[in-house]
């Protein structure tokens, strides 16, 4: 056999190609590790690992001539964000600081990938220490928007939603934790997936009951969501959170019990704060609308004034987190750190015991405004963010300018659709809807109740269906 170029093709179709005997887990990964070459002016890999990869290929295909049994993701190529520790693969947070970290374990969402066979090649990239919504550092350099490479891939999972974008595997594990994974999947144009609290073991992080940080996927097609999830989504004893809903994984597929539009009361925000919305966003959104009211969906919008998303409490959360994670490296390696971490960490450093407090207070207070809204609606739906992707050149602590016109800084401006949900641990994704005059993708979330996964991913599907947005790739990257 040869090399196959499966870009564009389902988690099934690898898995059904290499358990047939039509493809080799070999000639997948070698048609993949192609196309990863041609991605590489975009710049969505931190670390490439073709030796590691090709030695899990040959060994699944060695089972294959043996007659062995395969896991749910057999002979699929997958990749992580370099935040996610990979066993024996560098894990660099793509800081300077930590550029010849090998880990000696996965955290155990990657290792429950590998133990259903899925083949990692990759690495993608980040901010350092995932600590922005753009994806630069100073190890990796820029990863650029993979339909125009002036602007940004959004962050902070950046890279993997650009190696989705461009065909490079049929899904990637991100992180999410102020919206990191679904601010680059709409930046980018694919489907992008934030599992209820707990769906997920995080076990790897020091503050485990204020967690805000989810790992997550990214996919090209809406029900290889479902297959990465279910796949990830064990529980693990050192993750308290997993322990909530017990051992059993996410099943996929999943009977959810009726079409997931018709019927279904949904409530549309276009403004979380009263802030600006770009009005190629706002048109995608009303098309949105048209489809779902269509469909036979129960809408109604109201003011997202009316709530006080307590935006601030994730930010003073994770800022705290971050100084007492990185206070040290702060003090005694500040010139190898990005700048704009730094900065980061100086306004962890700021935090006070009493406004610290608080936030912990509001965030309940938060979810419990998040829950009354789904007294009357069954699903919510925002814009993923106010505006197409950004210049590749915005800076995090710039205001965001369109048109000539500071709109504020990014956090205030462009991404308050999604902070909340990390606070309140609500499931939500972000589905690709079209795009900008100027050719850039736009993204809309949807929010479900806690444990409703499935109804997102089902939900997705009839979204793909009407738009086909899982057969794009950008330029000189459709499949052959």
């Amino acid at each position: 056999m040869a090399p196959q170029d499966f870009a564009g093709r389902t988690v099934p179709q690898h898995v059904d190609a290499f358990t047939s005997g039509k493809a080799s887990a070999r000639d997948i990964l070698e048609g993949l590790l192609e196309r990863v070459k041609r991605a590489e002016p975009f710049n969505p890999i931190a670390t490439l690992d073709e030796t590691g990869a090709r030695a899990a290929a040959d060994a699944l295909d060695l089972r294959k001539k043996r007659g062995g049994r395969f896991g749910a993701l057999a002979a699929v190529p997958i990749s992580a964000k370099d935040l996610i520790l990979t066993k024996g693969l560098r894990t660099a947070f793509a800081s300077l600081t930590m550029k010849d970290n090998v880990p000696a374990l996965d955290a155990d969402a990657i290792a429950q990938w590998r133990a259903a066979d899925a083949v990692l090649f990759a690495k993608t990239t980040t901010p350092e220490f995932g600590h922005k919504v753009l994806t630069d550092s100073r190890l990796h350099g820029v990863t650029r928007n993979p339909w125009n490479r002036e602007h940004t891939s959004g962050g902070s999972s950046g890279g993997a939603a650009v190696a989705v974008a461009l065909g490079l595997g049929p899904i990637a594990m991100s992180t999410d934790g102020a919206g990191s994974g679904r601010i680059p999947a709409a930046c980018c144009g694919v489907y992008g997936l934030k599992a209820t609290l707990g769906r997920v073991p995080h076990e790897v992080p020091p503050d485990q009951f204020g967690q805000l940080t989810y790992l997550g996927v990214m996919a090209r097609h809406p029900a290889d969501l479902g297959a990465g999830l279910a796949s990830m989504s064990r529980g693990h004893r050192d993750d308290p959170w997993t322990l909530a809903i017990g051992r059993e994984p996410f099943a996929w597929p999943a009977a959810t019990g009726g079409h997931p539009i018709k019927g279904k009361r949904i409530t549309v925000i276009r403004r979380m704060t009263g802030g600006y919305l770009d009005p190629d966003t706002e048109a995608r959104l009303d098309a949105a609308l048209a489809f779902l009211d269509k469909q036979g969906a129960r809408i109604r919008e109201m003011d997202g004034g009316e709530i006080d998303w307590k935006l601030d409490v994730a930010r003073i959360i994770l800022r705290a987190n971050q100084i007492e994670r990185f206070g040290e490296v702060l003090k005694k390696r500040r010139d190898e750190l990005d700048p704009s971490f730094a900065k980061t960490l100086d306004e962890g450093d700021a935090v006070d015991v009493v406004a610290l407090r608080r936030a912990l207070m509001d965030r309940t207070t938060a979810y419990k405004s998040v829950q009354r809204l789904f007294a009357d609606a069954d699903l919510l739906l925002t814009p993923t963010v106010a505006t197409p992707a950004p210049l590749a050149t915005q800076d995090q602590f710039q205001p965001l300018v369109v048109d000539g016109k500071p709109l504020g800084d990014l956090r205030a401006a462009w991404y308050t659709y999604t902070i909340p949900f990390n606070m309140t641990g609500h499931p939500a994704i972000s589905i690709p809807f079209g795009k900008s005059k100027a050719g850039l993708p736009i993204g809309l979330q949807f929010v479900a109740p806690w444990y409703e996964e499935a109804h997102l991913i089902q939900l997705a599907e009839a979204f793909d269906t009407e738009t086909g947005a899982s057969n794009e790739f950008p330029s000189g990257f459709t499949p052959s």
